[in-house]
Protein backbone atom coordinates (compact mmCIF):
# COMPACT_ATOMS: atom_id res chain seq x y z
CA UNK A 1 0.00 0.00 0.00
CA UNK A 2 1.61 3.67 -0.77
CA UNK A 3 -0.76 5.74 0.40
CA UNK A 4 0.21 7.98 2.92
CA UNK A 5 -0.44 11.72 4.60
CA UNK A 6 1.14 14.87 5.24
CA UNK A 7 -0.67 17.15 7.22
CA UNK A 8 -2.33 20.28 6.23
CA UNK A 9 -2.03 22.43 9.35
CA UNK A 10 -1.04 21.53 13.41
CA UNK A 11 -4.99 21.47 14.02
CA UNK A 12 -6.78 19.81 11.05
CA UNK A 13 -6.60 18.44 7.75
CA UNK A 14 -4.24 15.60 6.11
CA UNK A 15 -3.47 15.64 2.59
CA UNK A 16 -3.44 11.67 1.26
CA UNK A 17 -0.59 11.18 -1.14
CA UNK A 18 0.13 8.28 -3.68
CA UNK A 19 -4.19 7.93 -3.01
CA UNK A 20 -5.58 7.05 -6.95
CA UNK A 21 -9.87 7.72 -6.42
CA UNK A 22 -10.16 6.00 -9.83
CA UNK A 23 -8.71 2.81 -8.45
CA UNK A 24 -7.60 1.95 -5.25
CA UNK A 25 -7.86 -1.15 -2.97
CA UNK A 26 -10.20 -1.98 -0.09
CA UNK A 27 -6.90 -1.67 2.12
CA UNK A 28 -6.43 2.19 0.73
CA UNK A 29 -10.12 2.76 1.30
CA UNK A 30 -9.84 1.47 4.91
CA UNK A 31 -6.48 3.76 5.24
CA UNK A 32 -8.37 6.79 4.26
CA UNK A 33 -11.38 6.71 6.15
CA UNK A 34 -9.24 6.25 9.33
CA UNK A 35 -7.10 9.12 8.50
CA UNK A 36 -10.17 10.90 7.84
CA UNK A 37 -11.47 10.42 11.56
CA UNK A 38 -8.14 11.61 12.97
CA UNK A 39 -7.70 14.62 10.50
CA UNK A 40 -11.42 15.65 9.94
CA UNK A 41 -10.39 16.94 6.41
CA UNK A 42 -8.73 15.04 3.66
CA UNK A 43 -7.05 16.66 0.44
CA UNK A 44 -6.37 14.15 -2.41
CA UNK A 45 -4.58 16.19 -5.35
CA UNK A 46 -5.58 15.07 -8.76
CA UNK A 47 -7.07 15.34 -12.02
CA UNK A 48 -11.02 16.38 -12.82
CA UNK A 49 -13.25 12.87 -12.42
CA UNK A 50 -15.92 12.57 -14.40
CA UNK A 51 -19.41 12.76 -12.72
CA UNK A 52 -19.30 8.68 -13.12
CA UNK A 53 -15.87 8.26 -11.65
CA UNK A 54 -16.95 10.95 -9.14
CA UNK A 55 -20.04 9.61 -7.96
CA UNK A 56 -17.93 5.54 -8.14
CA UNK A 57 -15.58 6.93 -5.62
CA UNK A 58 -17.99 8.04 -2.84
CA UNK A 59 -20.37 5.12 -2.80
CA UNK A 60 -17.15 3.42 -1.78
CA UNK A 61 -16.74 5.76 1.40
CA UNK A 62 -20.56 5.72 2.21
CA UNK A 63 -23.91 6.32 1.14
CA UNK A 64 -24.51 8.97 -1.18
CA UNK A 65 -27.99 11.31 -0.49
CA UNK A 66 -28.99 12.98 -4.18
CA UNK A 67 -28.39 16.54 -4.62
CA UNK A 68 -30.70 18.91 -3.38
CA UNK A 69 -30.50 21.26 -6.50
CA UNK A 70 -30.11 19.46 -9.59
CA UNK A 71 -27.95 21.52 -12.58
CA UNK A 72 -27.56 21.59 -16.26
CA UNK A 73 -23.52 20.93 -15.86
CA UNK A 74 -24.25 17.86 -13.76
CA UNK A 75 -24.78 14.26 -15.48
CA UNK A 76 -25.51 12.50 -12.00
CA UNK A 77 -28.76 13.35 -9.57
CA UNK A 78 -25.69 12.64 -7.08
CA UNK A 79 -23.70 15.35 -7.72
CA UNK A 80 -24.77 18.85 -6.74
CA UNK A 81 -23.05 22.31 -8.66
CA UNK A 82 -21.73 24.58 -6.47
CA UNK A 83 -21.03 28.09 -9.11
CA UNK A 84 -21.50 31.31 -10.22
CA UNK A 85 -21.61 30.22 -13.68
CA UNK A 86 -24.81 31.83 -14.94
CA UNK A 87 -26.74 30.94 -18.50
CA UNK A 88 -29.17 33.69 -19.99
CA UNK A 89 -28.54 35.46 -16.83
CA UNK A 90 -29.60 32.20 -14.69
CA UNK A 91 -27.53 30.46 -12.23
CA UNK A 92 -26.74 27.03 -12.88
CA UNK A 93 -25.16 26.49 -9.73
CA UNK A 94 -26.11 25.99 -5.95
CA UNK A 95 -24.44 29.52 -3.68
CA UNK A 96 -23.11 31.06 -6.20
CA UNK A 97 -21.39 34.74 -5.00
CA UNK A 98 -19.23 35.63 -2.58
CA UNK A 99 -18.55 35.43 1.07
CA UNK A 100 -20.16 32.26 2.72
CA UNK A 101 -20.24 32.06 7.31
CA UNK A 102 -19.35 29.63 9.15
CA UNK A 103 -21.67 26.40 8.70
CA UNK A 104 -22.26 22.32 9.18
CA UNK A 105 -24.27 21.18 6.11
CA UNK A 106 -28.04 20.20 6.37
CA UNK A 107 -28.10 20.32 10.35
CA UNK A 108 -31.33 21.85 9.83
CA UNK A 109 -32.64 18.22 9.26
CA UNK A 110 -33.18 15.62 11.43
CA UNK A 111 -29.77 13.44 10.06
CA UNK A 112 -27.71 16.06 8.73
CA UNK A 113 -25.07 15.38 5.89
CA UNK A 114 -22.35 12.64 7.56
CA UNK A 115 -19.56 14.39 5.21
CA UNK A 116 -19.29 16.75 2.36
CA UNK A 117 -16.94 16.19 -0.64
CA UNK A 118 -15.85 18.84 -3.37
CA UNK A 119 -14.30 18.60 -6.20
CA UNK A 120 -12.95 21.95 -8.03
CA UNK A 121 -12.87 21.71 -11.69
CA UNK A 122 -12.81 26.13 -12.41
CA UNK A 123 -11.53 28.33 -10.01
CA UNK A 124 -10.88 32.16 -10.37
CA UNK A 125 -7.42 33.84 -9.95
CA UNK A 126 -7.77 34.22 -6.36
CA UNK A 127 -10.43 34.00 -3.11
CA UNK A 128 -12.95 31.46 -3.09
CA UNK A 129 -10.94 29.88 -0.28
CA UNK A 130 -12.56 27.06 1.97
CA UNK A 131 -11.82 27.31 5.53
CA UNK A 132 -12.23 24.45 7.99
CA UNK A 133 -12.63 24.71 11.81
CA UNK A 134 -11.75 21.90 14.16
CA UNK A 135 -14.60 21.18 16.48
CA UNK A 136 -13.39 18.95 18.55
CA UNK A 137 -10.53 21.29 19.83
CA UNK A 138 -12.99 24.34 19.64
CA UNK A 139 -15.36 22.37 22.27
CA UNK A 140 -12.01 21.37 24.55
CA UNK A 141 -10.76 24.31 25.00
CA UNK A 142 -13.92 26.52 25.25
CA UNK A 143 -13.70 28.02 29.39
CA UNK A 144 -15.03 25.58 31.75
CA UNK A 145 -18.02 27.68 32.69
CA UNK A 146 -19.65 27.28 29.40
CA UNK A 147 -18.99 24.04 29.04
CA UNK A 148 -21.27 23.71 32.08
CA UNK A 149 -23.48 25.83 30.42
CA UNK A 150 -24.21 23.88 27.18
CA UNK A 151 -23.44 20.11 27.93
CA UNK A 152 -26.55 18.33 27.82
CA UNK A 153 -28.40 21.13 25.76
CA UNK A 154 -30.36 21.35 22.35
CA UNK A 155 -30.51 23.98 20.13
CA UNK A 156 -33.17 25.26 17.11
CA UNK A 157 -31.01 25.12 13.56
CA UNK A 158 -32.55 26.59 10.83
CA UNK A 159 -32.03 27.43 7.23
CA UNK A 160 -32.93 29.55 4.24
CA UNK A 161 -31.53 27.88 0.69
CA UNK A 162 -29.30 30.43 -0.99
CA UNK A 163 -28.71 32.44 2.61
CA UNK A 164 -24.47 33.19 3.00
CA UNK A 165 -24.47 35.05 6.70
CA UNK A 166 -27.44 35.21 9.37
CA UNK A 167 -28.67 38.47 8.38
CA UNK A 168 -29.46 37.26 5.10
CA UNK A 169 -31.45 34.05 6.33
CA UNK A 170 -35.21 34.72 5.72
CA UNK A 171 -36.78 32.04 6.63
CA UNK A 172 -40.71 31.47 5.72
CA UNK A 173 -43.24 29.09 6.82
CA UNK A 174 -41.78 25.96 4.54
CA UNK A 175 -38.17 26.84 5.98
CA UNK A 176 -36.97 23.49 7.61
CA UNK A 177 -35.64 23.57 11.47
CA UNK A 178 -34.07 20.79 13.13
CA UNK A 179 -32.97 19.95 16.89
CA UNK A 180 -30.03 19.03 17.95
CA UNK A 181 -27.43 18.78 20.35
CA UNK A 182 -25.15 21.80 21.23
CA UNK A 183 -22.32 19.16 22.04
CA UNK A 184 -22.37 15.89 20.22
CA UNK A 185 -20.17 12.63 20.63
CA UNK A 186 -19.01 11.21 17.32
CA UNK A 187 -19.36 7.46 17.63
CA UNK A 188 -16.31 5.91 15.89
CA UNK A 189 -13.82 8.41 18.41
CA UNK A 190 -15.83 8.76 21.13
CA UNK A 191 -14.96 12.61 21.26
CA UNK A 192 -17.18 15.37 22.30
CA UNK A 193 -17.70 18.07 19.57
CA UNK A 194 -19.55 21.40 19.00
CA UNK A 195 -22.36 20.94 17.28
CA UNK A 196 -23.44 24.98 16.32
CA UNK A 197 -22.50 27.19 13.94
CA UNK A 198 -22.80 31.39 13.67
CA UNK A 199 -24.85 30.80 10.04
CA UNK A 200 -27.54 28.49 11.54
CA UNK A 201 -27.65 27.64 14.84
CA UNK A 202 -30.45 30.06 16.14
CA UNK A 203 -31.34 29.60 19.56
CA UNK A 204 -30.21 27.33 23.01
CA UNK A 205 -33.29 25.86 24.20
CA UNK A 206 -33.45 26.46 27.81
CA UNK A 207 -32.26 29.90 27.57
CA UNK A 208 -33.85 33.71 27.18
CA UNK A 209 -33.40 34.91 24.18
CA UNK A 210 -30.35 37.49 24.80
CA UNK A 211 -28.46 34.61 26.98
CA UNK A 212 -28.85 32.42 24.14
CA UNK A 213 -27.65 34.73 21.62
CA UNK A 214 -24.59 36.45 23.67
CA UNK A 215 -23.82 32.63 24.08
CA UNK A 216 -23.65 31.75 20.65
CA UNK A 217 -22.17 34.31 19.64
CA UNK A 218 -19.19 34.03 22.38
CA UNK A 219 -18.83 29.88 20.69
CA UNK A 220 -19.09 31.04 17.31
CA UNK A 221 -16.12 33.72 17.90
CA UNK A 222 -14.13 31.19 19.94
CA UNK A 223 -14.58 28.24 17.45
CA UNK A 224 -13.85 30.55 14.29
CA UNK A 225 -10.13 31.81 16.24
CA UNK A 226 -7.21 30.98 13.75
CA UNK A 227 -5.85 28.40 15.46
CA UNK A 228 -8.49 26.15 14.85
CA UNK A 229 -8.84 26.53 11.13
CA UNK A 230 -6.95 25.36 7.70
CA UNK A 231 -7.80 27.36 4.97
CA UNK A 232 -7.57 25.44 1.59
CA UNK A 233 -6.54 27.32 -1.55
CA UNK A 234 -7.93 25.54 -4.30
CA UNK A 235 -6.39 24.25 -7.41
CA UNK A 236 -8.21 22.52 -10.33
CA UNK A 237 -8.72 18.58 -9.57
CA UNK A 238 -8.58 18.91 -5.97
CA UNK A 239 -11.09 16.56 -3.95
CA UNK A 240 -11.72 17.70 -0.37
CA UNK A 241 -13.79 15.79 1.83
CA UNK A 242 -14.59 16.58 5.37
CA UNK A 243 -16.37 15.09 8.41
CA UNK A 244 -19.49 17.21 8.90
CA UNK A 245 -20.16 16.38 12.05
CA UNK A 246 -17.05 17.38 13.92
CA UNK A 247 -15.68 20.22 11.50
CA UNK A 248 -17.65 23.45 9.98
CA UNK A 249 -17.07 24.58 7.08
CA UNK A 250 -16.67 28.24 5.46
CA UNK A 251 -16.12 30.28 2.28
CA UNK A 252 -14.07 33.57 1.68
CA UNK A 253 -14.72 35.90 -1.15
CA UNK A 254 -14.10 35.88 -4.77
CA UNK A 255 -14.42 38.01 -7.78
CA UNK A 256 -17.76 37.25 -9.00
CA UNK A 257 -16.31 37.81 -12.92
CA UNK A 258 -14.39 35.13 -12.67
CA UNK A 259 -15.71 31.63 -13.19
CA UNK A 260 -15.60 29.51 -9.64
CA UNK A 261 -17.18 25.77 -10.60
CA UNK A 262 -17.18 22.84 -7.82
CA UNK A 263 -18.70 19.95 -8.07
CA UNK A 264 -20.30 18.14 -4.89
CA UNK A 265 -21.43 15.36 -3.32
CA UNK A 266 -22.95 14.14 0.41
CA UNK A 267 -22.67 11.65 2.30
CA UNK A 268 -25.69 10.56 4.53
CA UNK A 269 -25.72 9.60 8.18
CA UNK A 270 -27.68 6.62 9.35
CA UNK A 271 -27.88 8.10 12.78
CA UNK A 272 -28.94 11.49 14.18
CA UNK A 273 -26.98 13.53 16.55
CA UNK A 274 -26.25 12.25 19.88
CA UNK A 275 -25.15 13.62 23.33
Amino acid sequence: MSISFRPLSPVIGAEAIGFDPRNFTDEERDALQQAWYRNLVILIRGPILSDDEFVAFMARMGQIENARQLSPLSTRQEVMIISNIRENGQTVGALPDGELSFHFDRVHQKKPTRATVLHAVEIPDRGGDTCFANMYAAYSTLPDHIKQKIDGRLALNTYAYGATSPDKKVLGEAAQNAIHPVVRTIPETGRKSLFVSRLMTDQIIGLAEEESRDLLKQISDHAEQSRFIYQHQWKVGDIVMWDNRCSTHARLDFDGSQRRLMKRIALADAVAPAL
